[in-house]
């Protein structure tokens, strides 16, 4: 007979034990034979006012450094008390896929599973709990049935709830969430044994939404100026164009948080500031990733310790000057190897004018929020487990499983930025055949940056549309849309915003719009063609 398992996770003082004393005293449990094995102790001891529970303590070191004995006392105790259930109050420290490996290996294999996960966390404290942890805590999360959060007694912990509850919803979509206010386990019972049905992936649950909405507003629109389905093609054509540079960038990205140590890249990586530009310089020549690919390059690397300056020039040259933009500007404009080549040299120039400019004067505040939680990782990018995996097996996993929680997080972002700008160029399409280049060179370099940072093009096809303004605005023009466009857009800057400070982002959006604006104007006054 397989002996039904309930995991207790959460953090050191999260209040695991006092989940455990109001549960397994209850009354109506005096039947069930009941076995609590606990892996941490706390300030709280557990108090067993029943004769059919029995509890074994195991220690952190035991579970680290004497797994085996573990495993072997664990199968002593169920031999010896034949439990009819098996409580487990697992370390907050420590990640579930190592209870996981101790219940599914000899002898424990077949005897137990884990039938439901309960994670007790305080939702004030959580999220820096989070950011500053490692992998097991949100792990933990991910893996639970059940999560529980505690708020103050009194009163409040209202928006503390409510901003943990999504944080929740996005590490594990389908958990049942509930607010404990204080102690007061009353519906306790009902909580941790209620059943749940299939889960509804997040993703069907969100395109069936969409269908419903666009059943409900599409009379409305067809009744305006605007056709729905014309930015229903834009949209399109922009996620089936951006999603796959994406997937490039996330894989490179987690790449480096995985397989490249911190240690690594500050031996190696130039010290001086010449020289860390010089490499970022060409790295974005050599990949071949547009701008919504270089966004999770650039954080990753930010994370690793590379200089914020030649991580900037990294961020804002790729997108310009790499292999795949250099191609398709040299076909959209029929074979002319002069705007080629004056496009990479004003994206270089511009973009390392940027970079220095956060050298010359430091960026105020935290680039990256303190505490935030970043999917699998803790907040300086490193994964605490990191160096207790042995294998390349248990490293593509979580290479595997990184790339996955990246490229949802920076998605949600770009599908947010792809359609606003969809509907911008919806809005646009009528308005940009009336605008003529009379209104001089500053004023339509103006006009078409703002255009470019709205339509939020992907860089690697930009030059065409550029090339059809081309009747209607002078070259200067034309080469801000095309040199500032790539480097920030609207989906840009929200991509940014899911892992960089609010503050960052404004400066460094009005610092490329300046310096992209002077190095275009500059040049075509001085006698550029």
């Amino acid at each position: 007979m397989t002996i039904p398992v309930y995991v207790v996770t959460g953090f050191l003082y999260s209040g695991k034990t006092t989940f455990l004393n109001s549960l397994l005293n209850q009354p109506d449990r005096r039947e069930i034979k009941t076995l609590l094995l606990q892996f941490e102790t706390g300030e709280e001891a557990f108090q067993r006012h029943l004769r059919n529970c029995n509890n074994k303590s195991f220690s952190k070191k035991d579970l680290e450094k004497q797994p085996e004995q573990v495993i072997q006392g664990i199968y002593a105790c169920m031999k010896e008390w034949k439990p009819d259930e098996i409580w487990i109050e697992w370390n907050g420290m420590v990640s579930f896929s190592r209870l996981q490996e101790l219940l599914l290996g000899p002898p424990l294999c077949g005897s137990c599973k884990i039938q439901k996960a309960i994670h007790i966390a305080e939702a004030v404290n959580l999220e820096e709990m989070l950011g500053r942890t490692g992998s097991a805590l949100p792990e933990q999360i991910a893996n639970s049935d059940v999560v529980i959060l505690r708020t103050p007694q009194s009163g409040g912990g209202t928006a503390a709830y409510q901003q943990m509850r999504r944080t929740i919803k996005i590490l594990n979509p389908g958990v049942a969430t509930y607010r404990l206010r204080g102690m007061e386990f009353r519906n306790l019972h009902k909580w941790v044994f209620r059943e749940t049905g299939p889960k509804i992936s997040s993703f069907f649950l969100a395109l069936l939404c969409v269908a419903a909405l666009y059943l409900l507003v599409k009379p409305v629109f067809s009744q305006m100026p605007i056709s729905i389905n014309t930015i229903i093609n834009v949209f399109l054509g922009i996620i089936l164009q951006a999603i796959p540079f994406l997937l490039l960038g996330v894989l490179l990205s987690s790449f480096i948080q995985i397989f490249i140590p911190k240690a690594w890249i500050e031996k190696w990586f130039p010290k001086s500031l010449a020289g860390g530009i010089t490499i970022a310089i060409l790295g974005g020549f050599c990949l071949p990733v547009c701008d919504c690919a270089s966004i999770p390059i650039f954080k990753s690397l930010v994370k690793k310790g590379i200089p914020l300056p030649a991580a900037i020039t990294f961020l804002l040259a790729a997108p310009v000057i790499n292999p795949v933009v250099i191609l398709s500007t040299y076909y959209a404009f029929g074979g002319d190897l002069i705007i080629v080549a004056q496009r990479i040299c004003m994206g270089i120039t511009a973009s390392i004018i940027i970079g220095l400019s956060f050298a010359v004067r430091s960026s105020k505040g935290r680039v990256l929020p303190a505490g935030r939680f970043d999917g699998l990782m803790c907040s300086c990018g490193c994964y605490q487990d990191m160096d207790s995996m042995t294998g390349p097996g248990n490293k593509i996993d979580l290479f595997f499983r990184h790339a996955q929680a990246e490229f949802f997080d920076v998605g949600k972002y770009l599908m947010l930025g792809s359609f606003v700008a969809s509907v911008f160029q919806a809005l646009g399409t009528g308005l940009s055949g009336g605008i003529q280049s009379e209104a001089g060179t500053a004023v339509s370099m103006v006009i078409m940056m703002g255009m470019a940072f709205i339509l939020s093009l992907c860089s690697s096809s930009d030059a065409v549309i550029a090339r059809s303004f081309s009747t209607q605005f002078p070259m200067a023009a034309i080469m801000s849309f095309l040199v500032f466009g790539p480097m920030m857009d609207i989906k840009n800057m929200m991509m940014l915003s899911s892992g960089f400070s609010k503050r960052f982002i404004g400066r460094l959006v009005f610092t490329s719009f300046a310096v992209c604006f002077t190095v275009v104007y500059l040049f075509y006054q001085i006698g550029g063609r």
